[in-house]
């Protein structure tokens, strides 16, 4: 059994953590290594000194009153002597929820006392050594950088909160979003920058490299002007990729700890009924629509949640200028989705009639999607044609490896040609606009002309290849569309005259005939 003096100390940490005038006592258990609540996020004790830490302590307790878990032990049971640290394991209960718990926690001899190093709760009892525990313990620190339901005092309740509590929303989706990871890697290749914030180095320095990977041990981030760490840049492949296709980190822990690789392929919006979810096409498998429904995903999603950013609206416009309720703003967007996955149409044919749409509902005109099926193209002048394929040539020579590889002209026959792999660009189509980059951002008339510029961008480079796209050009419209890479068309991409016009229904029909 646990020695006496481990059950007094753990007794003693769970109530000095619940207590808001035990900050003193909590940080005086501590070794001066060990990870604990800093003012955004958690770091060494060492680097935050006593009255602070017994400041905020107190602080967190006051303000989640409520909320916070309250723990207590019931059972002690057999610890592990590692020789760099002892593990004691313990059943406990979390007294509101009346939830039975396994904790676990790290502890090291410091002259005739025992302080702790780590502790956190457990789905069970584990062989773990000291370092594997402080591992799990650590990589909860992005729960310490949440509000919800409550900030925790420290990663103990941060692990709980990870294990136990899901926060109250409504997920909505696009219909058969799909998804389950095929280990393509691509999130781990493709040409993202992946920041991430200075907690993420402690999981590194408590990663078991000399076992894993011996040329990874002491690897440290290079860090950013604004404090974040760079994980990988644009051109790189992330060093914690093993052999096998999987990531080091993730394969160790059992689990994603950092936010940006946790949250992709998924992105997150707010809306008024709840978090709309869609997928990066950079991820083969979301743009195949592979794997398990969303639906089956929910508690998965739940998890993702925590560590994303998502994207909020600052309105609902319809088009520029043009302001509408969240009722029309999301209904608009369902029909314009389910007009994109009619695949008896040519998606030339969908694109036109969504466009229609939009321009009828601007100017308050009757809909009528059949009568707009059976009319012929719209005509435009010839110097119009001509600057809207100046637009395209620009986006074609940006800095980009893949648009480097295409011919830097748009083919003559453009406005004659149908896209050959019509369900991946209708996901690629369909997840842009859900994903609100651009109508969150501009309106949903802007958002949809962007659809149509991607669509084009498609067609240039299948007429390149003469055959199937290869992944990296799906790569790189994923990149262009969901990740919002487009915007600079915007800026200065579009010809002297067009930006104005950009957030027109009559923009997006002349651009399907150029």
């Amino acid at each position: 059994m646990s020695h006496p003096r481990i059950d007094d100390l753990f007794d003693a940490f769970l109530a000095a953590l619940s207590d808001p005038e035990g900050g003193d006592a909590f940080y005086e258990m501590h070794t001066d290594d060990a990870v604990v609540r800093h003012a955004e996020g958690v770091g060494p004790l060492r680097e935050i000194d006593r009255t602070t830490f017994a400041n905020a302590h107190r602080d967190l307790n006051r303000q989640g009153a409520s909320t916070l878990p309250r723990f207590k032990r019931v059972v002690d049971e057999p610890s592990a002597n590692t020789g760099s640290g002892t593990v004691a394991w313990f059943e406990a209960m979390e007294m509101r929820e009346q939830r039975p718990l396994k904790i676990a926690m790290g502890l090291k001899a410091v002259g005739s006392s025992w302080k702790i190093g780590w502790c956190t709760v457990a789905a069970k009892v584990a062989p773990w050594s000291y370092r594997d525990g402080l591992l799990q313990s650590v990589a909860h620190y992005p729960w310490m950088r949440t509000s919800e339901p409550a900030r925790a005092r420290a990663l103990l309740d941060a692990s709980y909160f990870r294990q136990h509590w899901r926060t109250e929303v409504t997920f909505s989706t696009l219909k058969d979003a799909r998804f389950s990871c095929q280990m393509s890697t691509d999130c781990c290749k493709h040409d993202f920058e992946i920041d991430l914030p200075p907690e993420a180095q402690l999981v590194i320095d408590a990663m078991p490299w000399q076992t894993l990977r011996p040329q990874l041990q002491g690897t440290q981030l290079p860090r950013r002007a604004d404090g974040k760490l760079q994980l990988k840049g644009l051109n790189e492949t992330c060093r914690f990729l093993g052999t096998q296709n999987q990531c080091l980190i993730h394969q160790t822990l059992g689990r994603q700890p950092f936010g940006p690789c946790s949250v992709f392929p998924f992105a997150f919006a707010r809306t008024p009924d709840g978090i709309a979810v869609s997928m990066s096409p950079v991820c083969g498998a979301s743009r195949r629509g592979l794997g398990l429904t969303l639906a089956d995903r929910e508690a998965d999603l739940r998890e993702r949640l925590v560590q994303a950013d998502p994207r909020r609206p600052d309105g609902f416009r319809l088009a520029p200028g043009v302001d509408i309720a969240w009722e029309q703003f999301r209904d608009i967007e369902r029909v314009l989705c389910d007009v994109l996955s009619a695949q008896e149409l040519p998606m030339r044919r969908r694109l036109y009639v969504g466009a229609r749409l939009l321009g009828a509902l601007r100017n308050e005109e009757p809909v009528d999607m059949n009568g707009w099926l059976a009319q012929p193209a719209v005509e435009i002048a010839d110097d119009l044609r001509e600057a809207m394929r100046g637009m395209l040539v620009k986006v074609l020579g940006w800095d980009r490896a893949t648009l480097r590889a295409l011919p830097q002209g748009v083919p003559a026959d453009l406005a004659r040609l149908e896209v050959a792999e019509d369900p991946v660009i209708t996901r690629i189509l369909q997840n842009t606009l859900y994903c609100k980059t651009y109508s969150y951002t501009f309106d949903l008339t802007t958002a949809y002309n962007f659809l149509i510029v991607l669509y084009l961008l498609a067609l240039i480079m299948q007429a390149a290849t003469r055959g199937p796209l290869s992944d990296a050009m799906w790569r790189e419209l994923g990149s262009l569309g969901v990740h919002g890479l487009l915007k600079s068309v915007l800026h200065d991409g579009v010809p002297e005259g067009f930006r104005t016009i950009f957030g027109t229904a009559e923009f997006g029909q002349w651009l399907l005939v150029v």
